[in-house]
């Protein structure tokens, strides 16, 4: 449906070309020229990492789709700071895109007290590519099985319990149940989820806040225990486990997930025919296993979809930074 609105928009621009108006007709122009070169989408993480690997996985099977090679490159650096701005400043043409996370597009404006663009207006969505559910897994002798009961547990010891987490989301889980139910939760931040798990299997750490594929393989293996899932909905990774909604908490709804923005400026041809090779990708065999493995659900969308949904999430961070005071904008 959205490639016939780019359709329509083809013949309102030859419409105006008759009448003597030529600007619409130069969008369409570059649109029906695109591809002319190899395509580059920036990830701000590291090789091997989780999004490189999306990236990687869905520039092959675009690439297909648009006939030139889509290369993925790795700029890391001030918390995804350094990927965004480049992307934000690259010429609006469609060769430079961004497969980014929901912490680059929707909670860098709340964390970060000064950003070198816009984040309201730096993107034109491309497209939604997955979700990545986020989770609490306890230490295997904590007596506690519900949410309720963690929050019990917590005013029950003199100094609470402690939770480690690394990032930004997975702190700001815990401190949300911090502003919602007054319980006694101390953060120990780490640099990954791996170095706190090993602490959590130690009886250093009460809990671990963090993306469900990384606390999941210690739950099976009977050494900690899922307790909840933060999204709306249960997760195909561990469908027994209930969601923070049905724990009590409603509206809870906290996942990382991922999606494909371009330079504002792009024009709307261009954005249609990457959309339509990115939600082509999504629907391969291939990349829905690789996904799978990564513990995420593929999930196309139109450009406008993303671009609400980066939006709403932007303010939903930013209230939700405000409330909990639990980060503070760093410099």
């Amino acid at each position: 449906m959205h490639i016939q609105k780019i359709h329509r928009h083809g013949l309102r621009a030859a419409l105006f070309l008759v009448l003597g108006t030529s600007v619409p007709v130069l969008s369409v122009a570059a649109g029906a020229a695109f591809p002319e070169r190899p395509i580059r989408v920036l990830v701000a993480f590291s090789p091997g990492s989780a999004p490189d690997i999306v990236a990687r996985t869905l520039g092959e099977q675009m690439s297909k789709t648009l006939k030139v090679p889509v290369l993925v490159e790795n700029k890391l650096g001030a918390d995804g700071v350094i990927a965004s701005d480049t992307v934000a400043k690259a010429a609006p043409d469609g060769h430079t895109l961004y497969l980014a996370t929901m912490g680059n597009l929707a909670l860098a404006s709340a964390t970060i007290k000064t950003l070198p663009y816009d984040a309201a207006t730096a993107f034109r969505g491309v497209g939604f590519v997955a979700n990545n559910p986020f989770a609490i897994l306890v230490k295997h002798d904590l007596p506690v099985r519900s949410v309720a009961e963690l929050i019990q547990a917590s005013h029950g010891k003199s100094q609470g319990l402690n939770y480690g987490s690394a990032g930004t989301v997975g702190p700001l889980v815990g401190a949300e149940i911090k502003r919602r139910t007054g319980a006694n939760m101390t953060y120990i931040p780490y640099k990954g989820a791996q170095p706190a798990l090993v602490d959590l299997v130690g009886g250093q750490l009460d809990m671990v806040i963090a993306d469900l594929p990384s606390l999941l393989p210690l739950h099976q293996q009977g050494k900690a225990r899922l307790l909840v899932v933060t999204t709306g909905k249960r997760s195909a990774l561990a469908p027994d486990i209930p969601t923070m909604g049905e724990s009590g908490f409603r509206g809870f709804d906290v996942s990382t997930w991922y999606a494909m923005v371009a330079p504002n400026g792009t024009p709307d041809g261009v954005i249609g025919k990457l959309n339509e090779a990115l939600n082509g990708a999504l629907k391969s065999a291939e990349v829905s296993k690789h996904l799978s493995g990564l513990g995420m659900t593929a999930s196309g969308s139109t450009p406008k979809e993303l671009d609400d949904l980066v939006r709403l999430e932007r303010e939903r961070w930013e209230r939700m930074v405000r409330e909990t005071q639990q980060i503070t904008a760093r410099p």
